[in-house]
């Protein structure tokens, strides 16, 4: 006899009481007026000091945790930027070494698989989900009027205004970017660039490379009279990784030309459009053109949103199309120059390995980077071999400065294996310096005594 089914109880939804409503909106305008309070620009200020708080507890706590291990193995380790904030860290001598460790565990098993490239950089990451619950928090306040106003008032940068555009509903979409508008057709404001490009903790970094590009540029001039050979002869010669060289060197060429041209030999306004990093490179260069180029993307940008008005307005476009036209990246001419350098490097690098003597050279040379070598162009099959030799290498002078900073090998006397700390990027990631070779007040003193520090 089969028994009846009895009925499961129908149990009521849990509600939310008007209190607890009002509740949370409240503590959502609470978070978003905080977010608004302390200057321009809310949302990458969110962003960046959730990659400043991990990148700290990196260094004191997480650095042993597997899974973050893990992920940075992935990655092939971290990005230029926050390599470049490490290395600047007083953790550098002990704790770097894992860094690279982990870089070339990841690095070599990438190369290894066709087709397969570096997950993001974990800090990036971090950074990123941080600036969108700080983007969340104001689309939620966005019906507040204080919160609406702060943000008309360009409380945040022009990109996240877009970010906030694209989401909000179509009265404050409009309202938003009819404010931007406004503030792009009128006079420069304080921090122009911080508002067109949003912040970047990691232009100080970089103006810090700009002068030795800056002596760069009279060589490369020099040798344009000299054969294709001796040019390659020249940057083969460099300790440094030459694609890397090439991209950096051209970029801040044409950064220098645009910021400084003047007259019949300044650049075009097609030829001025660039991205968030590149722009605030041009203003850390400065010069007597910075101002115009500034003010070309700042009317590239008032077109888009001319445009984007037109298109959710008058509704000839899904709302989808016309936010994904809004939020499409600008052209960068800067970064073209160096695409295309990178490029014509490569195929250079390829025909000079056809050469037996150029090829003998190269194999003393400094070689090309993993980063290229796993994201860049495709290269000769010698110039893998060779990263492949320079990374075994690499690996094996990792393992010994860790080995040596166990107490049990403190007898044991420093070579200079311990200047891999510094050295290491050129061969992971030459981005890391601009492209240039370790300069000598980066390297740390040799200590040829023994370990007796431990």
């Amino acid at each position: 006899m089969t028994r009846p089914r009895l009925a499961k109880p129908t149990l009521p939804w849990p509600t939310r009481s008007r209190a607890d409503h009002e509740q949370a909106r409240e503590r959502t305008l609470r978070d978003a007026t905080r977010l608004l309070t302390d200057g321009l620009c809310a949302v990458c200020r969110e962003r960046d000091e959730s990659e400043r708080r991990w990148l700290g507890y990196f260094v004191t706590e997480s650095h042993t945790d597997e899974g973050v291990r893990a992920r940075l193995i992935a990655a092939a380790g971290f990005c230029p930027a926050h390599t470049r904030h490490l290395l600047a860290d007083a953790s550098l001598p002990w704790l770097m070494p894992q860094v690279h460790d982990a870089a070339l565990t990841g690095g070599r098993r990438l190369m290894e698989q066709e087709h397969t490239r570096p997950a993001p950089c974990p800090a990036c990451v971090t950074g990123q989900a941080a600036e969108q619950r700080a983007l969340d928090t104001l689309l939620r306040a966005l019906d507040q009027p204080v919160v609406l106003q702060a943000v008309l008032e360009a409380a945040v940068c022009l990109p996240h205004t877009f970010a906030l555009a694209a989401q909000a509903d179509l009265a404050q979409t409009v309202q938003m970017t009819t404010a931007a508008r406004a503030r792009l057709g009128g006079p420069a404001g304080d921090h122009e660039v911080v508002w067109l490009a949003g912040t970047d903790p990691d232009a100080p970094h970089r103006r810090a490379w700009h002068t030795g590009l800056d002596a760069l540029l009279p060589h490369e001039t020099e040798y344009q009279q000299h054969s294709v050979l001796d040019r390659w002869d020249a940057d083969a010669a460099m300790d440094c990784c030459p694609l890397c060289l090439a991209e950096h060197r051209t970029s801040h060429r044409f950064l220098t030309w645009a910021a400084t041209a003047t007259g019949r030999g300044q650049p075009a306004r097609e030829e001025t459009g660039l991205c968030p990093p590149h722009l605030h490179d041009l203003a850390t260069i400065g010069g007597p053109n910075t101002t115009a180029v500034v003010q070309d993307n700042r009317d590239t940008w008032n077109r888009r949103l001319t445009r984007y008005q037109q298109l959710i307005t008058a509704r000839r476009a899904d709302r989808r199309d016309a936010n994904a036209y809004l939020l499409a990246a600008a052209r960068c001419s800067a970064c073209d120059a160096r695409d295309a350098a990178g490029r014509r490097q490569a195929a250079l690098l390829g025909a000079a390995l056809l050469d037996t003597v150029r090829a003998r050279i190269f194999e003393h040379a400094h070689g090309v980077c993993l980063h290229h070598a796993l994201t860049g162009p495709t290269l000769a099959p010698r110039a893998y071999d060779i990263l492949t030799a320079r990374l075994a290498l690499l690996c094996w002078e990792v393992e010994e400065v860790l080995r040596k900073q166990d107490w049990h090998t403190r007898y044991e006397p420093r070579g200079d294996e311990t200047t891999v700390t510094v050295r290491a990027p050129t061969v992971l990631d030459g981005r890391v310096y601009a492209g240039l070779p370790v300069p000598p007040a980066a390297r740390p003193a040799l200590a040829l005594t023994p370990n007796i520090g431990g």
